[in-house]
């Protein structure tokens, strides 16, 4: 599929769409993401630590955004103690507001840069190069209670 431009995927980012084809979501819920695109199969997340980046754009949003919405309140108002809760408690929010879209804006940048790496594979694998070791789960930490011990009589 050829990539789109800027513009489409700007829209597509913005309705939290896939930046390929603009018809699968991004996100199942609030905060759960999709692995792949429903429609056409493209990977959201290409590697572990992907989503590094997504942190820092999330923090570049919502840290701008607050500095631009509460340096006037307490240039107007000064510093009381009422300001300076607001001025926390609206950071909160506002980070809670725009993680989704952060997130998102992340997808569209790396869809910019390169738009096959997120192809979907037809080899099983979800991504990347086959891992040197296999990963193994780590035990849960109830899974030595769950273990029979012998009975002594």
């Amino acid at each position: 599929m050829p990539a789109a431009t800027k513009r489409p995927i700007l829209r597509r980012i913005l309705r939290l769409r896939c930046p390929q084809c603009g018809n699968g979501r991004i996100f199942r819920s609030h905060f759960v993401r999709a692995n792949a695109c429903s429609h056409c199969g493209w990977r959201f997340e290409r590697e572990a630590g992907f989503w590094v980046g997504g942190a820092e754009v999330h923090m570049f949003l919502s840290y701008g955004l607050s500095v631009l919405l509460f340096v006037p309140v307490l240039i107007l108002f000064g510093d009381p103690v009422w300001v300076k809760v607001g001025a926390i408690a609206g950071h909160a929010l506002l980070s809670l507001l725009l993680f989704r879209w952060s997130r998102a804006a992340f997808i569209g940048i790396d869809y910019l840069i390169d738009p096959d790496a997120g192809e979907a594979r037809d080899d099983g694998h979800e991504g990347g190069e086959e891992p040197a070791f296999p990963r193994r789960r780590p035990p849960s930490p109830h899974a030595a209670r769950r273990r029979r011990l012998p009975v002594s009589h």
